[in-house]
């Protein structure tokens, strides 16, 4: 039995290491945020992030990814003045990142590299039924810090798993700090170059 156990171990793990991936592939990718900002007077918003990425390994260890993508950010649960009742800061961006990949064990990795994030829309909603007003002096463009880790299966199923934190106020000239931040989860197919 122990050596059945041993074999098994020792097959998964060459497996694992012939799933190696080197050169370009591309692919869709969706998930989902939970956003928030710092100093938000509320608490996180649970939002959409889906596009497609495209990538470079350049050797089985180093590679880098961008893509483009729609994201949604904000927060939830705000209690601020001069409203009947708490309110939710919809804020829509789409997201371009850059990250640096380090994969080991085959199909895993770690992420590390900035998010351009470009304002498509910022709306403030009450949430007893109250009206949907623009929100003002929310930034127009912002960069964020992303790390992360993900793993590649053999099929080319990609699952990635990170966190990012705004270098700028979301919104401007609000007297506090209120750089975005946000943890996602998303899932994608990665295309050429996944059985290598």
């Amino acid at each position: 039995m122990k050596k059945i156990f041993l074999f098994l171990v020792f097959a998964f793990a060459v497996s694992v290491a012939a799933a190696q991936v080197k050169g370009f592939g591309f692919g869709p990718r969706a998930g989902v945020n939970l956003a928030d900002y710092m100093n938000s007077p509320g608490s996180a918003r649970t939002g959409v992030y889906a596009g497609a990425f495209a990538d470079y390994n350049i050797t089985h260890r180093w590679g880098i990814e961008t893509g483009v993508y729609y994201s949604q950010l904000g927060s939830t649960n705000n209690v601020e003045v001069g409203y009947a009742s708490q309110t939710i800061h919809r804020m829509e961006y789409l997201s371009v990142p850059l990250v640096g990949k380090f994969n080991f064990l085959g199909g895993f990795r770690v992420i590390a590299g900035v998010e351009g994030l470009f304002n498509l829309s910022a709306e403030r909603k009450e949430k007893n039924g109250g009206p949907t007003t623009r929100m003002e002096n929310v930034r127009s463009s912002n960069i964020a810090f992303t790390i992360g880790a993900g793993y590649l299966l053999r099929c080319g199923l990609d699952l990635t798993a990170s966190y990012s934190k705004g270098f700028h106020s979301a919104i401007m000239h609000s007297g506090e700090t209120t750089c975005p931040t946000y943890f996602r989860v998303a899932v994608g197919w990665r295309f050429i170059g996944t059985n290598k």
